[in-house]
Order: C-alpha cells, then structure tokens, then sequence
C-alpha cells in the first residue's frame, strides 16, 4: 500500500506541474550568481571572486609543488646517487675514436 502512496503522490505533483505554465518550468536563475553569455572570439569576463578564486588556487598549487620540491626532493630527482659523468668512457657516450676517420 505504500507504494502505491508514493506512486499517486509523484502522479498528483506532475500533474500539477503540467498545468502550469509550462516557460515557469524551465526558467531557472544561475544560482544566484551573474550568468555570463558566451561571447565568440572575446575574452571571457571574469567576476573579482572569480579571478580569487584562481589565483588562490594557482598559489596554493605552487606552494605546494615547491613546498614538496625543497622538503623532499628526492621525489623529483630520484632516490639513487647520480652517476658521475667523468668517469665514463667515449665508447659509453658513443663518441667515435680519434683514428677513425
């Protein structure tokens, strides 16, 4: 009987949506915030709290990225020493002999 309750109750709020106007259906605010037409080849126009917003993120995004690269380097630069350059022969480098023509 209980489903037959919800049932009627979803039949009776749609049929009370369909007699209204059906363009107040539709019409919707953009939560509450300005709604920006597109604009073609145009820069976007960006609210101030827009433009916060991402420099906010944009910073704490590179604190974070060089907080991590002084901290723990290892991370980026791997955790094995790194191999000295001088010690390795031209053969190693694939440079030709100075004989061979």
């Amino acid at each position: 009987m209980s489903s037959f309750g919800r049932a009627l109750g979803v039949f009776r709020v749609g049929t009370q949506l369909l007699r209204r106007d059906p363009a107040r259906i539709t019409r919707r605010k953009a939560s509450g915030v300005p709604h920006i037409e597109p604009q073609y080849r145009q820069y976007p126009q960006l609210t101030k709290k827009q433009k916060f917003e991402a420099e906010f993120v944009s910073s704490v995004m590179w604190f974070w990225i060089l907080w991590h690269l002084w901290h723990d380097p290892a991370a980026v630069f791997g955790h094995f020493p790194w191999p000295d350059a001088s010690q390795w022969t031209d053969e190693e480098l694939g440079i030709p002999p100075d004989d061979e023509e």
